[in-house]
């Protein structure tokens, strides 16, 4: 049996936005405030449960044990307790203060990262730090703490004269903590002020030493969180029904979380409504997940995911498909965040759902939000209706909003015309992985990145000889790579048994070529937060440059060159195993008759 070439993904599938709609509506009229481990959390699992199970999916509620917060209260003023009262929030997974609060002097450390301390000594202070991407919060906190600082204020994005306040949470670690990662997780105070606030601080110190007055409660609780899994699996007559697409997208939010995520949450439910309407046509299963933990417990949901499905999502997951902030209102471009192998495929589909009406561009997915298959490596995407530059730009770099964490996070910063749209794009793209005979992941721009990032750090004037194999391994793997990609594009035409064994070791070159240049903790692990090390070109190793710093004779110098020979050796083992597996593909299709 032959294939046809693919088709899917040029035109709209038959879905119902008012659905979406009818989804979102039942959710801001029942589960408003769902955090982590409150109730309301749970409510709506049970409803995700209900609708799945309407739709003919197998959808349970899975149970999991993770390291919580809840929200306690918070304090601030100028001075000392009888100064001037700022409003504020408190942050979750913090220290609390002593009981009579905390004075100290304020340290502004600007974006709050590593480099941003230079020069300065924050050990028992207070430092000011703005929220954003670059780092993210909780290594911001994370950084702050390892620093010696009692506590972090962190002033919200925006504009400079916004009185909007966050919610923020401070764990750094993400998923549950492991004997080596427990002190990893911050312990200082933090909490959270407007914009407006931070600047007139800024203004201050600029005039002398600021101190502030801070008393903060908190509390850091092991609880069992509830998630909805929801598999709709491919008819019995598919002889890859085993392999499997996983949907994401999370279903704890802070107060109310429209666009975070229950836009995102209706937008899951319609597709699974549309796939399962389709069954019949789908070669693979497709699991939808609503994570839970995501908010405070830092990807908790996901990380257990992977860790209690980990031999299943090894063997059989084709992609991860994440759907968040959908439908924001005021965006006018649509981004796409893609691992290399799938972006050449997503860009392809942006045009073919928005043409030229609206500016598109694809850039290289960071770990981020629930991204929790770095490591074991998983194909994975995601896309939105985006902020331009300029909008981000003036809103201090607020890319998801200026209402994101806060209350104003309602219907009315949600726009219908922009969430159908990206209804359309996610539609497409999870029933393109779930029908598609050949697989959309090429392989040439996942080793064109890894080049540049290796060739960054390892130049042929200065390779230390103990990663000296690491560029020849690189070469080695193109000219295999370039030939199984060009089989990929004629795959389509040859007969099921040849298609479905190249699909598989399109799922075995992600695995073998995703953690050395995306993980700084290698396959098995997960790294925390935004940690700064993932900045680096190749995370796994980062220690590279304190390596060129120390004397290689010396016991450090000795002690970190038997360290970075056997991070090598995880690499090239991975750059071999890919070689191979190529070549006995190749092989076989030689010798096929």
């Amino acid at each position: 049996m032959k294939a046809n070439k693919m088709k899917t993904g040029t035109t709209a599938l038959d879905y119902s936005f008012p659905t979406v709609m009818q989804h979102v509506d039942h959710m801001r009229a029942h589960f408003l405030n769902r955090k982590s481990g409150q109730g309301v959390d749970l409510a709506a699992g049970k409803y995700v449960v209900e609708t799945m199970n309407t739709y003919g999916l197998d959808a349970y509620l899975q149970e999991f044990e993770t390291y919580d917060s809840d929200i306690g209260a918070s304090f601030v003023a100028l001075g000392g307790p009888d100064g001037q009262i700022l409003d504020s929030r408190p942050c979750l997974h913090i220290e609390p203060t002593p009981e009579q609060g905390l004075t100290a002097e304020l340290v502004d450390v600007g974006p709050g990262g590593l480099s941003d301390y230079e020069g300065k000594d924050v050990r028992g202070k207070i430092v000011l730090a703005e929220v954003s991407y670059a780092p993210a919060t909780p290594e911001k906190a994370r950084i702050a703490a390892s620093l010696g600082a009692a506590g972090i204020v962190l002033m919200n994005w925006g504009e400079d004269d916004s009185r909007y306040i966050p919610w923020r949470a401070l764990k750094a670690v993400w998923g549950n903590p492991t004997p080596e990662s427990w002190n990893d997780i911050p312990r200082l105070f933090g909490v959270s002020i407007s914009r407006a606030d931070g600047i007139m601080l800024r203004r201050r110190m600029k005039d002398g030493p600021v101190s502030l007055h801070v008393r903060a409660t908190a509390s850091r609780v092991w609880r069992t969180l509830s998630q909805p899994l929801a598999w709709l699996h491919a008819p019995e007559a598919s002889t890859e029904r085993e392999q499997f697409v996983v949907v994401s997208g999370h279903i704890d939010s802070w107060n109310p979380g429209v666009t975070d995520n229950m836009t995102g949450m209706s937008v899951m439910l319609e597709i699974a409504r549309l796939l399962a309407s389709k069954r019949e046509t789908l070669r693979r299963s497709v699991v939808f997940c609503f994570w839970n933990g995501h908010e405070v417990a830092e990807a908790a949901g996901s990380t257990y995911f992977v860790d209690s499905h980990w031999e299943r999502i090894n063997r059989d997951a084709v992609a991860y498909f994440n759907i968040d902030s959908v439908g924001m209102k005021g965006t006018s471009e649509f981004h796409i965040n893609s691992c290399p192998e799938l972006a050449a495929f997503s860009e392809t589909l942006s045009h073919a759902v928005f043409d030229d009406s609206l500016p598109q561009k694809v850039t290289t997915l960071g770990r981020v939000g629930d991204q929790s298959f770095f490591g074991i490596g998983v194909a994975a995407a995601t896309g939105r209706h985006s902020y331009g530059a300029d909008i981000v730009k003036a809103h201090n770099g607020a890319t998801l909003g200026w209402y994101n964490h806060t209350e104003y996070d309602t219907i009315d910063v949600m726009d219908p015309e922009a969430l159908e749209a990206d209804l359309d794009w996610c539609s497409r793209y999870v029933h393109a992985l779930a029908t598609e005979p050949v697989l959309p992941q090429r392989f040439t721009a996942r080793l064109s990145d890894m080049r540049q990032r290796f060739a960054a750090i390892l130049p042929e004037a200065n390779t230390p000889p103990e990663l000296a194999p690491i560029p020849a391994g690189l070469a080695d793997l193109e000219h295999r790579i370039h030939w199984f990609d060009a089989f990929l594009e004629r795959a389509s035409s040859m007969e099921d048994a040849l298609r479905q064994r190249a699909n598989r070791i399109v799922l075995r070159l992600s695995r073998l070529l995703t953690f050395p240049t995306a993980s700084a903790s290698g396959r098995y692990g997960q790294d925390s937060y935004g940690i700064s090390t993932l900045a680096y070109p190749v995370p796994l190793l980062a220690e590279l440059e304190i390596f060129r710093a120390l004397d290689r004779n010396s016991t450090d110098g000795r002690l970190l060159s038997t360290k970075l020979i056997r991070l090598r050796h995880e690499i090239t083992d991975a750059l071999q195993a890919a070689s191979d597996l190529i070549d006995d593909f190749r092989f076989t299709v030689e010798h096929s008759t």
